[in-house]
Parts: structure tokens; C-alpha cells; sequence
């Protein structure tokens, strides 16, 4: 039996609103944006997003006029990701969380743990 893969990215129509704004205010105007894996932090994996052009083996989706790109391998690893609006994040802030949550494996990355 085969398993249905999750949404490469989902985002409400709050979140879309908010991350286009976003992008204008601080002068993008491009809107293909590439997520990347930005490294690893106490709390676990932390993600980037920057203007950037398809490159092989990356997936694709498109959400109203912006496309996003992932690589396969991350996209596996953390079976996609969903952009939420500030409303969504429980008024904390426009942010980019993975689907599958990694599991703690204890704080290597700093002493303040």
C-alpha cells in the first residue's frame, strides 16, 4: 500500500498575506523562494528561506503568484512544511515550521541548555 505524501508547503490565506508583505516591506520582489535548512539550535532545526531559481532535484510547489522551492532530501526528511500567518502562531510571529518534528536528542549546540 502506498503512503500519501504530505503538501510540499501548505499556507493560509492570512499567512500568504503576511509573508507578501513581508517580502515587499523589506524590498523583494522576486517570488521564487528556496527553503533551506539554516542549521540546528537548541529548540532543533532552524530554516531559511532566499530568493533563488530551480536547481535539480528540487521540488516545486506554487502558492497563489510565489513558488517555492525545497530539495527532495529535505523535503523527505521533514515531510514538508507550512508557513503560519502571526494569528496561527498564537500572536508570536509569522513563522516557518516543519511537518515532522525531529526529536530531541539533547542540547550538543550550546552551554546555556
Amino acid at each position: 500500500m502506498e503512503t500519501m505524501k504530505k503538501e510540499l508547503l501548505t499556507m493560509s490565506s492570512p499567512a500568504y498575506a503576511e509573508f507578501l508583505h513581508f517580502l515587499r516591506s523589506n524590498n523583494v520582489t522576486e517570488n521564487n523562494i528556496r527553503i533551506k535548512l539554516a542549521g540546528y539550535a537548541c529548540s532543533g532545526p532552524r530554516f531559511g528561506l532566499t530568493v533563488d531559481t530551480k536547481k535539480d532535484g528540487d521540488l516545486e510547489t506554487t502558492i497563489q503568484d510565489l513558488t517555492f522551492y525545497v530539495e527532495e532530501e529535505l523535503y523527505n526528511e521533514f515531510e514538508g512544511f507550512q508557513i503560519l500567518a502571526t494569528e496561527e502562531n498564537l500572536g508570536q510571529g509569522m513563522v516557518l515550521r516543519p511537518n515532522k518534528v525531529q526529536e530531541s536528542t539533547g542540547c550538543t549546540t550550546c552551554e546555556g541548555c
